[in-house]
Formats: structure tokens, C-alpha cells, sequence
């Protein structure tokens, strides 16, 4: 006789750890679904001789401090993972290097305007009229998100007219009209890897909730890495009366009569449920684990329209020296080799070397990050999987190490003597976040962040299957740590509200 739950979760990303554990606390017998032994998908780490590597966290947004919280605190709090996770405070948001620039963006909207416009006295007015606007539309997002539910078309353009506009225009139509220089639009635009597009084709909106957030709240780094907040999820899961299967996936989502009926496992375990939430892309979902009948031809059409997010090469490294003597001080580095962003973005969709990436040294945050004597950094380059699913799998080492040695020697011009106390490095691609995740092309947003693909038009949380739903950066309301735990957490009361159960 198969087991039955009220619901499913297929996938233990952070969208599917916020769903079940949303799910959980309500009361519904949930069972969550891993292929990996371990949970997080890109919230995780790995370790490597002595050095515990942090998969992608670099500075979570939502977090705030106890005067100021952001928005990720009260849903972390309903969740039960705030009180098992320390979030340690990122000191300055980010530095950004270039030809002609070195500068240290503070938390706190005034005080990084003030660093802003004291470097470029010149753009003074432009600066306050941007950083103005971007404070303005997370505002508006805010208040049109207080509800829960999306607002209507009608009521977003009668009500937030600058959420609306924002939504389906680029980030550059603000930083042109706005600034001349092309510094000045680097530092601002600096952040811009963390939606994986140029201000040409990135949505205005995804770039300005980002920044606002940072700026209002600051940026937070959990004691423990990733991990310890993936692992939070799943303790707050299994508290609640939940249960979760690492080592285990989905091959096959069951549809009867039209509506879920439930899954079979990696381990050809039936599974029923009325309710399957699935955490992988709706790509994957529907080609791979749904029969092709069972899925509406106009849904396909609308998935396989999306454009994909770019992917990453990280090269990890470990070192054994303290951070401090090589002058690592700073959480977050950005290394610009020009101040010509759409000529970065370029480089990215080939397989040459990048003209930018980011170093991310997380010992300065947190002292423990790794064994006593040695410290942790990250070099992160974006990437496409397109590009790199086409390198000759005999030739796909010796690129993988050279593209970590240009990182290396690039920063190590940065911070002298790097490169001669690189204990351990291991560099993972686009492909590796393929075999990793399944997610196509190894995108590291799921659909690219564009005015095409802005929160509202996202695809939704709802499947195109009574009883389906998603979660994650594939929908609503995008990418990134932050929105991806708002999306489980969003798709998990709608099915409470659907089953008629009281919503928190």
C-alpha cells in the first residue's frame, strides 16, 4: 500500500525547505524529497581537505538588525529558523575596483550616498535622484507584497506607478538619464552579477528591491555558512511533524483524472499526495518528471519562452595565511578590469576570460569561517552554460584551471602574495551546477532577470495541473536567497488557503 501525505516537496532547495516547512507548522503530513544527502541545493557547502567551502552565499538581504529588520525576518521567524541561526553583520556592502575608482559602499542609504557623491561630486544630483527612485520602488513593492497576493493589473498601475514602470524597464533608462560617467553608473550598478544581467537587459525592479534592501537593512552572513541555515529549515521541518528523504528524488509525477495523485521515487517508493510541490524548474518538471499529455501545450509554450539565467565559474580557494595579511578585509570585492559593464557581461557568454568577477572573503564576518591560520576566499565569475556545454569534454580541465588561474593572478595584483599561499582550489562551471541542481544551463536565477521575466509576470507559484505548484528562482518572485524562501513560504499558503486551512 503506496504512503500517503497531504503534500509533497520535491527538492530540498531553499523554496522547497520554505514550502515544507511552511506546509509543516500548519499541520499538513509533508514529505520532502532530495536527490542530494544533503540540503540546500545551492545553499550549501562541501568540504575539501581542512576547508569547509560556502557554495554561493555571499551577503543575505532581509535580515536587518533587532531596530531595523528587513523582510526575510518575520518569515523566518513564522518559520521556526530564526532562533536556530546566528546572522552575523557584513560591515560595508561591497568594493568595487576599476581603473580610476576604489570604493567602499556603507550600509545606510545616507551614509552610502554620501560616500557616493563625496567620489563623484560632479554626479551629485544624478546620484540622489537614483538613489532616491531605487528607495521609491521597494517601497512599492513592499506595499503592494504586504498583502500576500499580488495586486491586479489595474490596481498596480493605479497604485504603484513606479513599481509598475520599474517592472518593465531596464536598469540602464534610470542610470542614463540620471548620471554621464561611466563610474559613477559601475558603482552604483556594481551589484548587478547578483541578477546575472547588464543594466540594458536587467528589469529595474529586481535591481532596485535588491539594493534598496541592502542599503535600509544591511547585509548578514549565517554563523555556520549556508548550511546551517538549510539545515535550520530542515530541523523546523522535522519538528513540526514533517519528513525529510536526502539521497532520495522524484522520477515520475503521478496524474490521475486530470489532478495530482502523487509521485515514485529514485527508489520506486509510491508516494500519493494531493498536492506535489516542486522545487526543480518547471522545465525540468514538465519534460522530465510529467507524462507530455499531461501538461497543457500553452504552459510549454509560455516555460520554454523564458530566457535562462547565466550560470558561474567559482574557483574556491583555500589559503594558509590569515585573511589580514593579505589585506582581505573587505566581505565582498568586485574587480572590474574596465568600467564598461556590457563589456563584461559579453565576455561572459563566450568561454574566454572574464573582464570582471567578484572575491568573497568571508573571514572578516565570521573568524571561525575556517581552520585557525588560514582563511577562505571565493572567486566568481558568471558564465554561460550554453557556452560551456560546448567545450570538448577533453579540453573542459585544463579551461576550468585556466579560467581559476586568471582569477587568481588577476586578484593577486590586488592583494599581493594571494597566489603564493593558495593551500587548496577547487572550480566548479556552469556544468557542475547542472549535474548538481538539473537546473538547464546551469542557471544560477532560474529565467533571467528581464522586464519580460519581472515578478509580476514571472510564471506563478500555481502548476498548470490541479495540485501542482511551484517554488524557487523559476517563479515568482525570482532569484536569489531572499525571494526564493518568500516563494516556497507564498506557494505553501496558497495551498493552506486552497485546502481552506488557517493561514499565519
Amino acid at each position: 500500500m503506496a504512503a500517503h501525505y497531504d503534500a509533497i516537496v520535491i527538492g530540498a532547495g531553499l523554496g522547497g525547505l520554505s514550502a515544507a516547512a511552511t506546509l509543516a507548522r500548519a499541520g499538513l503530513g509533508v514529505r520532502l524529497f532530495e536527490r542530494h544527502v544533503q540540503p540546500g541545493g545551492y545553499a550549501t557547502t562541501f568540504v575539501r581537505d581542512r576547508h569547509e567551502f560556502e557554495v554561493s552565499l555571499h551577503a543575505l538581504s532581509g535580515i536587518g538588525t533587532p531596530g531595523n529588520r528587513g523582510t526575510l525576518w518575520p518569515i523566518l521567524e513564522k518559520l521556526g529558523v530564526s532562533d536556530r541561526v546566528e546572522f552575523l553583520p557584513i560591515e560595508s556592502l561591497y568594493r568595487s575596483i576599476a581603473p580610476g575608482l576604489d570604493l567602499r559602499l556603507p550600509p545606510g542609504p545616507e551614509q552610502a550616498l554620501d560616500v557616493l557623491c563625496s567620489t563623484f561630486p560632479d554626479e551629485r544630483r544624478g546620484l540622489k535622484r537614483v538613489i532616491r527612485e531605487i528607495l521609491a520602488i521597494q517601497r512599492e513593492a513592499t506595499q503592494a507584497t504586504s498583502g500576500g497576493d499580488p495586486p491586479s493589473t489595474f490596481e498596480a498601475l493605479t497604485r504603484y506607478p513606479r513599481l509598475s514602470h520599474a517592472a518593465i524597464t531596464p536598469l540602464s533608462t534610470l542610470l542614463d538619464h540620471e548620471l554621464r560617467g561611466a563610474l559613477p553608473k559601475l558603482a552604483v550598478a556594481q551589484l548587478w552579477g547578483y541578477f546575472g544581467l547588464p543594466p540594458s537587459k536587467a528589469s529595474l525592479v529586481y535591481f532596485a528591491g535588491g539594493l534598496a534592501s541592502y542599503l535600509r537593512f544591511g547585509a548578514s552572513y549565517p554563523k555556520g555558512k549556508s548550511q546551517a541555515l538549510s539545515n535550520a529549515f530542515v530541523e523546523s521541518i522535522e519538528a513540526a511533524g514533517g519528513r525529510v528523504s536526502l539521497g532520495c528524488g522524484i522520477k515520475k509525477i503521478l496524474v490521475r483524472s486530470g489532478s495530482i495523485h502523487g509521485v515514485i521515487t529514485d527508489h520506486d517508493e509510491t508516494v500519493t499526495a494531493a498536492a506535489v510541490l516542486s522545487n526543480a524548474s518547471p522545465l525540468t518538471t514538465c519534460v522530465e518528471l510529467l507524462d507530455k499529455g499531461d501538461v497543457p501545450e500553452q504552459y510549454l509554450r509560455r516555460i520554454f519562452a523564458g530566457r535562462i539565467s547565466l550560470g558561474s565559474v567559482c574557483a574556491y580557494v583555500g589559503l594558509d595565511v590569515e585573511h589580514t595579511q593579505l589585506g582581505l578585509v573587505d566581505h565582498e570585492v568586485f574587480i572590474n578590469d574596465s568600467a564598461d559593464i556590457e563589456s563584461h557581461y559579453e565576455a561572459y557568454l563566450g568561454t574566454g576570460m572574464p573582464e570582471a568577477f567578484l572575491l568573497a572573503c568571508y573571514n572578516g564576518t565570521d573568524p571561525t569561517f575556517s581552520p585557525s591560520g588560514t582563511s577562505s576566499v571565493v572567486l566568481v565569475s558568471l558564465a554561460s552554460g550554453e557556452a560551456w556545454a560546448r567545450v570538448h569534454p577533453a579540453e573542459y580541465p585544463a579551461l576550468k584551471h585556466q579560467f581559476a588561474q586568471h582569477m587568481i593572478e588577476r586578484a593577486n595584483r590586488v592583494f599581493p602574495g594571494l597566489r603564493d599561499h593558495v593551500e587548496v582550489a577547487v572550480v566548479s562551471t556552469p556544468v557542475t551546477n547542472m549535474r548538481y541542481t538539473a537546473n538547464p544551463g546551469g542557471a544560477i536565477y532560474g529565467f533571467a532577470n528581464t522586464p519580460a521575466e519581472n515578478p509580476g509576470w514571472r510564471p506563478g507559484n500555481r502548476g498548470p495541473i490541479p495540485g501542482l505548484w511551484f517554488a524557487g528562482a523559476w517563479t515568482q518572485p525570482g532569484g536569489g536567497y531572499e525571494p526564493c524562501i518568500a516563494s516556497g513560504y507564498l506557494a505553501a499558503r496558497s495551498i493552506l488557503t486552497e485546502r481552506g486551512a488557517n493561514v499565519q
